[in-house]
């Protein structure tokens, strides 16, 4: 069974998909080779984002959260990913977090998303999931949300995203309460 043909979306462009449960696989294939590299300076490693709450509508793009202890070590790491695909976003701007893709911009597959332990930025992306997986009105509302906006906003990626901020942003504060 080749993973790759499940996933993939060109860069900057919002397109979603039903939830497929071959996703699932994507993830614990890109896993296993990320553990390998990091060892046990990977604390943890976990499948985030749509792809990883059954019955909502994702981007076919897995996201990995990897918690470490730090970025600074984390990114000695650097060439090992590359070698599997992962190009590190140099120009991303947000220093609680390392973040690489893959797959080429017609078509990129995975997102790693590197945080360091503590700093809320991984740990906030795992309770998101967490409070979805476990609450499916919310998760059907967020659901629709993003249809609507994938609607509005199908070539743009950066307004697709922030928009959904404040939704999100709620979440994570109510399960922080």
């Amino acid at each position: 069974m080749k993973i790759t043909n499940i996933i993939g979306l060109k860069r900057g462009t919002v397109k979603l998909v039903k939830y497929d449960e071959k996703w699932q696989k994507s993830f614990e294939v890109e896993a296993k080779k990320i553990r390998k590299i990091f060892g046990k300076d990977a604390l943890d490693i976990q499948h985030v984002g749509s792809t990883a709450i059954p019955g909502i509508l994702a981007k076919p793009i897995i996201d990995i959260v990897l918690i470490v202890l730090s970025l600074s070590k984390a990114k000695d790491y650097e060439n090992k990913l590359n070698k599997i695909g992962y190009e590190l976003k140099k120009n991303d701007g947000r220093k609680e977090r390392l973040f690489f893709t893959k797959g080429p911009e017609e078509k990129r597959t995975h997102y790693l998303h590197i945080g360091e332990i503590g700093s809320g930025y991984a740990e906030d992306m795992i309770l998101f999931r967490d409070y979805l997986r476990e609450h499916k009105i919310t998760a059907e509302n967020y659901s629709d949300l993003k249809e609507k906006l994938a609607e509005e906003y199908s070539d743009n990626r950066k307004f697709y995203t922030d928009k959904k901020k404040k939704f999100i942003q709620n979440i994570v504060q109510k399960t922080k309460k």
